[in-house]
């Protein structure tokens, strides 16, 4: 009984918070258009996945989803904003600035840490996470062409 008991523990307290993101039931919901192929969304995807699994520990990764028309909607409003506001910043924008806005696309996630992570998710389902990466496949800060810009809320 102690021995189920001290692996339950090990278990729960060692192994489920320090295990690599779960990618086993993500969902993919992709709508290219003109601007990137499927081959370089996937591609994409992939380098987003990598970096994360390294750093979400404990989570789950229910849903990636890229729609061109929406991504390219909140790049656009995002520039504006900057371009509407001196002084104001966005990683963004910046980047459209550096790469051109066929060059950078947005990601929305939707995962879970139930028992991982760093703490800053909480344990509730977390919803519309972004991502954004630009396509750069000469840049040395380029994975399989992509370069990360930011991600958050």
């Amino acid at each position: 009984m102690l021995a189920a008991i001290i692996g339950y523990v090990g278990y729960a307290m060692l192994w489920l918070p320090s295990r690599p993101l779960d990618v086993s039931h993500t969902q993919y919901a992709i709508r290219t258009g003109d601007k990137f192929t499927h081959r370089q969304i996937d591609d994409a995807i992939g380098v987003m996945l990598d970096r994360k699994h390294h750093d979400w520990h404990g989570c789950r990764m229910d849903r990636i989803r890229y729609d061109e028309a929406w991504s390219n909607e909140q790049l656009r409003l995002e520039h504006q904003m900057t371009i509407d506001s001196p002084g104001s910043s966005s990683s963004m924008s910046d980047a459209i600035d550096t790469y051109g806005m066929d060059r950078v696309v947005i990601f929305q996630s939707d995962f879970q840490c139930p028992t991982g992570g760093d703490g800053s998710f909480g344990t509730d389902e977390q919803t519309g996470w972004t991502d954004t990466y630009a396509y750069a496949p000469s840049s040395p800060k380029a994975a399989h062409g992509w370069v990360f810009i930011d991600s958050g809320y």
